[in-house]
């Protein structure tokens, strides 16, 4: 079995999708059996991809003779019949783990992250929302099976494009293995070093609407005053629509302590996740919520949204707010602030909950899935 996934992303998305697909290809890797093979394509790119896996595995990579927005264009916008076999051989099976497929000879799975460009319009950048409306549909009604990362996509999947629910199917991310607990020696060590001074709280995920970084300074804001030894960090790097969001957050930095430190590698993220009072996660709308997990994985609390995919993956170990209410969140906050106690519980309960995702799991899963489907195209 000659299994395509779509590289692409993990080569070009520091976080979101590129993390997914770079630790799904890392895990299925292992689990591959001798008759079996991943091709990994991408399109031309400056960075080549980055060899994590040793020589001898089963990985084949393949550079398209076109740059990723020239793959976009040409397959998806222009929709051009090149099938990918063109530049991979023959394949068993075809995933685009991006929301999107190639056209291929071969059954395809599509990945569905999030349906934010229809539930949640308002915060998505309009080109991007043109373009995901037209060409979602018609890759997920094509796909053999659709994969999505939560169960709040999955029923939403189902229920926007009509698709029969056995074909689609949700499996959930894992946490990066070096996104744990710290010593706080080396934690100290890199907070000092990054000019974070404890105690704060803690943001962590793309600038842009949807992430609700203006509630969360309005909220901060209400606490200032009360707690002026607290301070709000906030990690990510500048998304679509970005640009109010940054204006406020260096206007809130020139009168209140909020820090915004940008995009930080993995190690300096679990420092931060590790001694921070708590994660602030307070969207109007997610397919899953990554950063909740790693928070949890790290030994820090969590403050997110009630109700959708926040709410799924946070379970009882959270605190959960209204977004659109930043009392609530001020409330909340203020309530991790005066409680070490419940700051404990919540943390130990965050643990428990995310030793239960792991990205082998999830690999496994996949790896189940594309042999059902191949053994069906057989």
């Amino acid at each position: 079995m000659r299994i395509a996934l779509d590289y692409t992303a993990a080569l070009t998305q520091h976080a979101g999708i590129g993390r997914y697909v770079r630790e799904l290809a890392r895990a299925l890797i292992p689990l591959l059996g001798s008759q079996e093979e991943l091709v990994l394509w991408h399109g031309r790119v400056v960075a080549p991809v980055a060899r994590e896996w040793p020589e001898s595995a089963p990985v084949r990579e393949v550079e398209l003779p076109f740059s990723p927005t020239w793959v976009t264009r040409l397959w998806q916008r222009l929709r051009v019949p090149l099938p990918l076999e063109r530049f991979t051989g023959s394949l068993t099976v075809s995933h685009g783990p991006d929301f999107v497929a190639p056209p291929s000879r071969a059954p395809c799975l599509v990945t569905v992250h999030d349906l934010s460009f229809i539930v949640v319009p308002q915060y998505a950048h309009p080109r991007l929302r043109v373009y995901l409306a037209t060409a979602v549909p018609r890759s997920v009604r094509r796909a053999s099976a659709v994969i999505t990362v939560s169960e709040q996509v999955r029923r939403e999947v189902v229920e926007y494009f009509g698709l029969p629910a056995e074909r689609v199917i949700a499996i959930p991310h894992g946490v990066t293995s070096c996104l744990g607990p710290l010593r706080e020696e080396e934690a100290r060590d890199t907070l000092s070093r990054l000019g974070v001074h404890e105690p704060y709280f803690l943001m962590v995920g793309t600038i842009e609407p949807r992430k609700n970084h203006l509630g969360a300074l309005e909220a901060f804001a209400m606490l200032a005053s009360r707690y002026p030894e607290v301070s709000l960090v906030v990690v990510g790097r500048p998304g679509w629509l970005s640009e109010p969001i940054m204006r406020a957050l260096h206007e809130a930095a020139a009168r209140l302590p909020v820090r915004y430190l940008g995009p930080v590698t993995n190690r300096d993220l679990a420092a931060l996740y590790s001694r921070s009072l708590a994660l602030v996660y307070p969207s109007w709308y997610e397919g899953f919520g990554l950063p909740i997990l790693e928070a949890m994985a790290c030994g820090t609390c969590v403050i997110t949204t009630g109700g959708g995919a926040p709410a799924e993956m946070a379970g009882d170990a959270a605190l959960t707010i209204t977004p659109g209410q930043p009392e609530t969140l001020a409330d909340a906050m203020e309530r991790l602030i005066a409680d070490a106690a419940l700051r404990q519980r919540l943390a130990e309960c965050g643990k428990r909950r995310a030793a239960a995702y792991s990205w082998d799991r999830t690999a496994r899963l996949h790896l189940e899935l594309y042999r059902q489907i191949s053994e069906g195209a057989g």
